[in-house]
């Protein structure tokens, strides 16, 4: 699976399903920060620092191992297993 490209934002930041509808970008048919940034442009000041926007960009300055690293510590399971290995080792 890409982390790129097929991950939406509410899986990457965790929301729980109530707060993600409530979201203006939750099934969106564009990124999440196009979807602030229509809403405010001011917005994307956030967006460009956020989880979600660096995991999606072609030219990240992290890897993809450090993505996966990160996201494994907020406890994301991105490898398809029922525990996520970085995380079960960050809460033992």
């Amino acid at each position: 699976m890409s982390l790129r490209s097929d991950w939406p934002c509410w899986e990457i930041t965790k929301c729980d399903p109530e707060q993600a509808e409530q979201c203006p970008a939750y099934r969106a048919s564009q990124p999440c920060w196009e979807v602030m940034t229509e809403l405010n442009a001011f917005s994307f000041n956030i967006c460009k620092d956020c989880l979600v926007y660096i995991t999606k960009q072609q030219d990240s300055i992290f890897s993809k191992e450090e993505i996966l690293s990160i996201l494994c510590q907020k406890g994301v399971d991105v490898t398809g297993r029922p525990t996520c290995p970085g995380f079960r080792m960050a809460i033992e």
